[in-house]
């Protein structure tokens, strides 16, 4: 598959992108006067705009090829486990979106630290936020390689190392420049392209069957590989009965459904918007975005084994990332598949940006508030490209170290952890009257020390072909550790608030009503604050100037 063709094309097209993009963050430089401003664009994003970021923040390497490949194995069971991605995002327009935005936070440290004492929440904020993006980046970076593999033939070694530390340097250098106003341009112009490439591939894909859905199903299970257990490739259980039982494969759907709105990166997107309206619209619309998507994914899927043959794709879990590739050379050629390295290219590299503005954000303001540091926005800005060039830099390194090591088990247990801790920390925090300090600790230091022990005697760390060492066995545990994380953390926090009566804040839990349910603003918390910097400075003056009018009305 890999030519000199496919290489001159994709090299080409990944140069013009990165000249493109590099132009278009650039661009966004002028508009930061202040932290605000490099973390959450001003909170200028409006409602479209933030659909399409959140759309292209959600699409990864596996999200789209390793998923196409997925379904071209496993058909019916494969397709249940992609409509898990898109109904996750029911929890954000649900629960999440709306009063995140109206908290007017940065971090979910800002949520915290409503309802908890101020230290606990931001070394909460810190650890959970700071551990993901390790995990995650490691695994983005790693799929960096995949693609230079693949797609170019790229060989392990020095020149994948070289790849990886040039998109690097790239990333760092969007998020420097452009802080999140920058980073949105460069999702929206992701999710527009990948809708454009996965939009025409599908439709060449129906117009070979002249839109005949019931022969291409038809085609694809004649020419599917056959399974050990004789179940067609369009009938339940292909994958569900395999190994352990439909046990395994319903907890990963679990995680999938409660982890992948609550990671830190996503929550960023709600901070952006205009208003929670547009919050609660951008979730909604990345949602339904997601629906016509992975209905293209199946039907490629679908497609790449009726073209294809289930022989002249990737057969094995490991090789599924070879499927949709295929299928764009049986249907371009060469040039077609140019076209998806350098998307793929682009994939990765717009998570990677969102991940490290995220991670840049809790470290700097978490930080200068948990140090009690005074408002300075112009020092904070400046901390904040400094801190992307530690951050950025050092996960580069670190990424290029472990690219001999098999480290793509790492996305599930970034996902789980997710659901495991962080969704049930927000939902005691905004619905539950009793949740104080001791029940946050608990359900954040609690539940990841039961989610990571599940963890280590999953079939993820020892035992399976996919283990981080599969040469040695001490696995007892055959499920997702979401199935174990989830309840756990949702227990120990309420064991640790009721352990604890004395420090329930009710005060605090009448704030966040007010807070997140209705946008409104209270001027005694922020002085108690001394001003908090996601508070700008023009709109503390104008709220100490409507409370001093107040006390002299009265």
């Amino acid at each position: 598959m890999t030519s000199g063709t496919v290489v001159a094309v994709g090299v080409s097209l990944s140069v013009a992108l990165a000249a493109l993009l590099l132009v278009v963050v650039a661009m966004s430089r002028r508009a930061q006067t202040n932290a605000t401003d490099f973390y959450l664009a001003g909170r200028k994003i409006g409602a479209g705009q933030n659909a399409l970021a959140l759309f292209a923040s959600f699409i990864l390497l596996s999200t789209l090829f390793t998923m196409v490949g997925h379904i071209a194995l496993n058909g019916f069971d494969a397709f249940i486990f992609a409509a898990g991605f898109a109904v996750s995002f029911l929890f954000a327009v649900l629960f999440f979106a709306s009063p995140l935005r109206n908290i007017r936070g940065r971090t979910i440290g800002d949520l915290f630290a409503v309802r908890a004492d101020e230290r606990t929440a931001r070394k909460a904020s810190l650890v959970l936020t700071l551990l993901l993006y390790a995990t995650y980046t490691i695994v983005m970076f790693n799929a960096i390689g995949i693609v230079a593999s693949v797609m170019f033939g790229v060989k392990p070694g020095f020149g994948m190392a070289v790849i990886v530390a040039l998109v690097g340097l790239l990333v760092t250098a969007f998020v420097y420049m452009g802080g999140m106003q920058g980073i949105t341009r460069m999702l929206v112009i992701k999710a527009v392209l990948v809708i454009a490439v996965v939009g025409g591939l599908t439709l060449a894909v129906l117009a070979k069957y002249k839109l005949n859905l019931f022969q291409l199903m038809a085609d694809a299970e004649a020419n599917a590989s056959p399974h050990p257990a004789g179940i067609d490739l369009l009938a339940p259980g292909r994958e569900f009965i395999e190994g352990p039982g439909p046990i395994q494969h319903l907890s990963k759907l679990f995680a999938v459904l409660v982890g992948h709105a609550a990671l830190p990166y996503m929550f960023m997107r709600y901070f952006t918007t205009r208003s929670a309206q547009d919050a609660r619209k951008s979730a909604g619309w990345a949602g339904m975005m997601f629906v016509p998507f992975y209905l293209a994914t199946a039907l490629l899927g679908l497609g790449a084994v009726a073209l294809v043959g289930g022989k002249n794709i990737g057969q094995t879990p490991p090789t599924r990332d070879i499927t949709l590739p295929a299928l764009a050379n049986s249907l371009g050629g060469p040039w077609l598949v140019g076209v998806f390295g350098a998307l793929g290219f682009l994939i990765v590299a717009g998570v990677l940006a969102a991940l490290l503005i995220s991670a840049v954000t809790s470290a700097t303001h978490d930080m200068r508030m948990l140090r009690q540091a005074p408002p300075d926005p112009e020092g904070e800005l400046k901390a904040a490209r400094r801190n992307t060039l530690v951050i950025g830099l050092g996960a580069m390194v670190v990424s290029v170290l472990l690219l001999p090591i098999a480290t793509h088990s790492l996305i599930p247990i970034t996902v789980t952890i997710a659901g495991s801790v962080i969704l049930p920390a927000v939902l005691y925090t905004l619905f539950w009257k009793r949740y104080n300090t001791t029940g946050l600790k608990w359900t954040v230091y609690g539940g990841l020390t039961m989610t990571l022990v599940a963890f280590l005697f999953s079939g993820l760390v020892s035992g399976t072909p996919v283990a981080f060492f599969p040469g040695v066995n001490f696995h007892f545990l055959d499920i997702d550790p979401a199935l174990i994380g989830v309840p756990a953390a949702f227990l120990l926090g309420l064991l640790g608030t009721l352990s604890r009566p004395e420090e329930r804040n009710d005060a605090g839990f009448a704030e966040l009503q007010v807070r997140a349910f209705t946008g409104t603003e209270i001027p005694a918390r922020q002085q108690d604050r001394h001003q908090d910097p996601y508070v700008s400075p023009e709109r503390a003056m104008r709220n100490s100037r409507l409370s001093k009018t107040s006390t002299r009305a009265q």
